[in-house]
């Protein structure tokens, strides 16, 4: 069974696809942004300006924008290890309304790696601006797509979140 509640247990996961780096695991739990889905979008759209034909034309603008971005976005939950040659992502099944180790389970024929030559930048960014305790990530690919995360500095269920955090700010704060 997958550990995700130790280093060396979410590490454990990562080398199982062959994603651990030789020097640098930066590891962190976060939470998919699901505000940049096709659900929301038709949602924001329809209910908040033209009803019907607008939850329609809402779900068909972010729908082809969910073509662009990722399968990530069917996942709640997300591992992320920031390693000396990529960024490697595990979705998680399961869970409820809080990063819960022991609910969670890893996807591995969803994990995703992009070498970093693969992007075109990673940002860190306070939550709404202000908020420093909580963290939006940005990865954008050099094609374009954009995978968006909230990740908290600190996670009661996850030990290493505040140390992986930290290096993740201290190299892609903005």
């Amino acid at each position: 069974m997958d550990d995700l509640s130790t280093y060396q247990g979410a590490l454990q996961v990562f080398r199982n696809v062959k994603c651990a780096g030789e020097r640098q695991n930066c590891l962190i739990g976060a939470i998919v942004d699901l505000s940049k889905s096709s659900e929301f979008t038709g949602a924001m759209i329809g209910n908040g300006a033209f009803g019907a034909v607008g939850y329609i034309i809402g779900d068909l603008i972010g729908r082809e924008r969910d073509l662009r971005v990722s399968r990530i976005y069917d996942f709640i939950f997300v591992m992320i290890d920031f390693t000396e040659t990529g960024v490697g992502i595990i979705p998680l099944r399961g869970g409820g309304m809080r990063f819960s180790p022991e609910k969670l389970t890893p996807c591995y024929d969803a994990f995703i790696f992009f070498l970093y030559q693969e992007l075109k930048e990673i940002t860190v960014k306070n939550y709404y601006g202000i908020r420093k305790s909580v963290k939006t990530i940005s990865i954008v690919l050099a094609d374009g797509k954009k995978l968006c995360f909230t990740a908290n500095m600190e996670e009661k269920a996850l030990p290493y979140q505040q140390n992986g955090m930290a290096t993740l700010v201290a190299s892609y704060q903005k």
